[in-house]
Order: structure tokens, then sequence, then C-alpha cells
């Protein structure tokens, strides 16, 4: 039976499932634990982190240190409809740049690897959520009017990649992003297309 997923705007009633993640030792970001940060931004002011963490704009620090602007675009977190507490499972975000009048552009910054980003919490990993979340976040590109994405994973992660295989991705290169180590990583381009 494929897992069955919900996607919520992150909001007050939600956020401690998100906390409790947090403080469990899961980061929402891949490259580098943030769940430090994010409690220390809950704890200061949690509207104000909502308000960012829903695609508002902002600042990321990259593994080098410099801190850039923060690409807008919208987040969800990630509950497992198919148990019966419904808990929280993960985060997805996507991501583009638009040109001067507004309409999206397949185009990324070269700290932003892809446009579609994804981590579960390891207790939930291997059964099909974030197959489904992906899935779902297809969508919600398509609504943006992109029409395809394109989304990276490390050469070694098989999983990662068969997630992105099961939702049409389509090998397009291997490369090395110097900004986030000498590891080879994989592109994928997937159609947004239902």
């Amino acid at each position: 039976m494929p897992a069955r997923i919900s996607l919520h705007v992150p909001d007050k009633h939600l956020l401690g499932a998100y906390q409790a993640a947090l403080r469990g030792g899961w980061s929402p970001n891949t490259t580098r634990n943030v769940a430090p940060e994010h409690l220390a931004a809950i704890a200061a002011d949690p509207d104000a982190f909502l308000a960012e963490i829903r695609g508002g704009p902002g600042r990321i620090r990259l593994p080098d240190g410099r801190e850039v602007d923060r690409i807008p675009g919208p987040t969800r977190w990630i509950f497992a409809e198919d148990r019966p507490e419904r808990p929280f499972i993960g985060s997805i975000n996507l991501r583009w740049q638009e040109d001067a009048a507004g309409r999206p552009i397949l185009a990324l910054p070269e700290h932003v690897l892809g446009h579609v980003g994804y981590t579960i919490l390891p207790a939930f990993a291997g059964r099909g959520y974030a197959t489904a979340a992906l899935a779902a976040m297809l969508g919600v590109a398509r609504e943006a009017g992109l029409p395809e994405i394109s989304i990276t994973c490390d050469a070694t992660n098989q999983a990662s990649r068969r997630i992105i295989e099961k939702n049409g991705g389509r090998l397009v290169e291997t490369f090395v992003a110097p900004l986030y180590g000498p590891d080879q990583r994989l592109r994928f381009s997937v159609s947004t297309a239902p």
C-alpha cells in the first residue's frame, strides 16, 4: 500500500511537533545541522520564524560561512496520514527565481543545487513518505508555473535516487559542487506535468 501523507503550511499549532523533531536530533537541512538555529529562532520569535520558513525573504548561511539572500519559495511540513497519530515526519521545500516580469525561471544560483529539497525523520525513512511528498510538491511546482524542476542527491545516496526516479526523474549529469565538498552528486530533471 502506498504511503499516505499530507503537506501543511508551517503553522503555530504544528510548531510543537516540529520542535520535538529538532530536539530529537533531526535537521531540515541535509548539508548542515540547523536544529539549534531553528530552536533559538522559535524561542526568540515564533511568528517571525514561521513567516520566514513559509517562504518569505530571509538570509541563509552557506557551508563556507557566507550569508546570502534565501530564494523565497514554499516550505511544507510532512505528516503521515496512514498512521493513527498522524505524526510529523519531515519537511520539503520548493525554491525558484523569477524573471523581471515575475515569471518563474529554471536557472538557480550556484549555492542552490536544486528546486526541491526534502528530509524525512530517520524513524520514517524507507517507507515511501519522501516519494509521496515529492509527488505532491511537483503539483505545487506546476501551479507556480515551473514545467520541470531540477533536483539533486549525493551520488552514493541510492534511496534518494530511487525517490527521484519513482517521480519520473531523468539523470542529467554527475557533478561536484565545491561549495558543498568534494563528493559527486547527481542532477535530475523531473517534469511537473500530471
